[in-house]
């Protein structure tokens, strides 16, 4: 987490530095967004390839619809043709079930039948940079993205050994390929697009987002729209799949 902290610090440091060093006729954004989102998923933290033990979100604990936040930074350059932008956003989802199955976790094995108390978390920082060509309004081109993404899973229940609790936390580098899309068709709106994916050895990150921002006023806009997000993480014989999906919606200060 120590390293983790100063690959933030070092980041926002970078992109203070680039928005100082900008023309005054350069565009900075920071939004503040609210994100409802529908998890899904599976995992096995058995140490073994056991089936009966890949815990699944949906059938196990049904995870349900949780509120999260995102944070981002966007600088545009301007002639338009570069795009910065850095990313945070963290969620959380908890639920407690009754075990209609016997599992291991950690060394631990969860009896079925017995009370079983979840909770699931994904973290993602990122720092994106686009080329993009087009007009005053139109723009489009190829985009990379790089950071963080943190997950962590925790069971509390009963086991063979009386009451237990086992945690499983990872931390992954994430880089993705793709591209991004802006669409000003006058200066009261925007209309935006981004995906990225990539597969590197047994991992595989996929994000895609699409959304409107409407500004009444030249620096202050709202903002809504949809993303999508899926990351799989395989350290044989463990390994996580996470997907989280739904509509964000927001507040934007431009200046």
């Amino acid at each position: 987490m120590i390293k983790l902290h100063w690959y933030l610090i070092a980041c926002a440091f970078f992109f203070v530095i680039l928005a100082e060093s900008t023309q005054a006729q350069s565009q900075n954004e920071i939004e503040v967004r609210g994100t409802l989102s529908i998890p899904s998923g599976e995992a096995n933290f058995s140490g073994t390839t056991n089936s009966g033990s890949t815990i699944n979100f949906s059938r196990d604990f049904d995870f349900g619809n949780e509120f999260g936040y995102e944070l981002r930074y966007q600088h545009i350059s301007s002639n338009r043709k570069h795009k910065f932008l850095v990313d945070y956003a963290h969620t959380d989802w908890e639920r407690s079930t009754t075990l209609t199955r016997s599992i291991t976790f950690r060394g631990e094995t969860f009896t079925a039948s017995a009370a079983l108390d979840g909770e699931l978390s994904l973290r993602t920082f990122r720092a994106m940079y686009a080329y993009r060509w087009g007009n005053e309004k139109f723009r489009f081109g190829p985009m990379v993205d790089m950071g963080v993404v943190s997950t962590k899973l925790e069971l509390s229940g009963i086991t063979n050994n009386g009451q237990r609790t086992g945690e499983a936390t990872k931390n992954k580098f994430a880089a993705t390929l793709g591209y991004d899309l802006d669409y000003d068709p006058d200066p009261h709106f925007n209309f935006s697009h981004n995906l990225g994916v990539i597969a590197f050895k047994k991992d595989r990150l996929f994000h895609i987002e699409g959304g409107v921002k409407y500004f009444p006023v030249r620096s202050f806009g709202v903002s809504g729209g949809y993303k999508f997000q899926r990351y799989k993480f395989d350290d044989d014989p463990d390994f996580l799949t996470i997907r989280s999906n739904g509509p964000y919606f927001g507040g934007v200060l431009r200046f």
